[in-house]
């Protein structure tokens, strides 16, 4: 009754219709912040606020910047709520404004990941990157690149493979392919500098195009692995990307729109949340430093990137600047491209390729064996 009581003395008719909405956005923070270690399959709901946690973020910032020219102490309740979830926060965004430059030296790995997309132009299908994507390995020269969509002819001087073993020394590739004819195939691949000694897949919770295979690389005296992820898409067609830009657009009836996105956004959600188990299985087995990167479809805040991350050095957390923004197709605020590595690594830098190729940045980042 006394807090009751202390609100209606202090705050006037606005401010305290505005205080309700803050406890609100307070509690949506919270709940956002347990999307990353509760598991959808347990309780999907909470991975919705999960993926909204940025815009939930936003408007407890708005509160405070309310509360700064109203009332000032008022603004502690949404600035004490951020300040909890600062770890999290941080691998969305790092107050870093550049990120490092280092000079590789023979102990560097370079890594690079990128979901390709099958090289084509996102805004025009017909267009045809490859040219541009084999100039940026050209211009970074990763030792390690690991590609999700990758497309490639299965004969002839379209290869792809050939032109990046003969124009940039990549001499060995695993290519988990996801589908293939006579002419052409799809799916995932990792191109290495150093010899591949074995390569395979994780068969559990295994999506067609969206699975996880991996590669032993030999690099002096020391075997490193290399898993290559795409975890389950949305699989969101144009309609549904529509309804998301446009939500009051009246081309379906009912609830129609909203209700086949959420069907499509729960399943994924639980989707990734098995692909992740599995591979964080298959991590702990593994008796070799290694390195995870690719496109996990999901946000620093979902279980799946917490779940693989845990234990494991975060190139972006720990050298990336600004916010790690790596999907720019339909809401350009999304972080869904990591580069995770074991402990036994350190990690130098982290950058991103602000090039509008695919849907998705190219990310790479340089890292150190310590005991090498």
């Amino acid at each position: 009754m006394a807090r009751r009581a202390f609100v209606k003395k202090r705050l006037g008719y606005l401010s305290r219709t505005v205080f309700i909405f803050n406890i609100l956005a307070i509690v949506a923070l919270l709940i956002s912040y347990s999307a990353s270690f509760i598991n959808p399959k347990t309780f999907w709901p909470i991975a919705f606020f999960g993926l909204g946690y940025l815009p939930i973020l936003l408007v407890n910032i708005g509160f405070i910047a309310y509360w700064l020219l109203r009332k000032p102490k008022m603004m502690i309740f949404s600035l004490l709520t951020i300040l909890i979830g600062w770890p999290l926060l941080t691998k969305h965004w790092n107050p870093r404004s550049t990120a490092p430059i280092t000079v590789k030296t023979a102990d560097h790995i370079r890594v690079l990941s990128f979901n390709a997309h099958l090289f084509k132009d996102i805004h025009d299908p017909k267009k045809n990157f490859k040219n541009d994507a084999l100039q940026i390995l050209d211009s970074i020269k990763p030792d390690i690149v690991c590609f999700q969509e990758y497309y490639s002819k299965i004969k002839g001087k379209y290869v792809i493979s050939n032109e990046i073993k003969i124009k940039l020394g990549y001499d060995y590739h695993y290519f988990a392919e996801s589908s293939k004819n006579d002419y052409e195939a799809y799916g995932m691949t990792i191109f290495s500098k150093y010899p591949i000694v074995n390569s395979g897949n994780i068969l559990d919770n295994d999506y067609g195009i969206n699975r996880i295979s991996y590669a032993d690389i030999k690099k002096n005296d020391s075997t490193i692995r290399v898993y290559n992820v795409h975890l389950r898409s949305f699989a969101l067609q144009n309609e549904d990307k529509e309804f998301i830009q446009n939500p009051s657009s009246k081309n379906e009836t009912d609830n129609q729109a909203p209700r086949r996105l959420g069907r499509k956004l729960k399943n994924a959600f639980e989707f990734r949340s098995e692909q992740a188990s599995s591979l964080k299985r298959h991590m702990n087995a593994c008796n070799s430093p290694y390195i995870v990167m690719g496109d996990f479809n999901d946000t620093p805040m979902s279980y799946s990137v917490n779940l693989v991350g845990k234990g494991l050095h975060n190139a972006f957390k720990e050298k990336g600047a600004g916010w790690g923004v790596t999907h720019y197709e339909m809401l350009p605020i999304f972080q869904i491209d990591y580069i995770f590595a074991s402990p036994a690594f350190e990690v130098l830098n982290y950058h991103v390729v602000n090039k509008k190729l695919s849907d998705h940045y190219p990310i790479w980042s340089d890292l150190r064996l310590k005991n090498y």
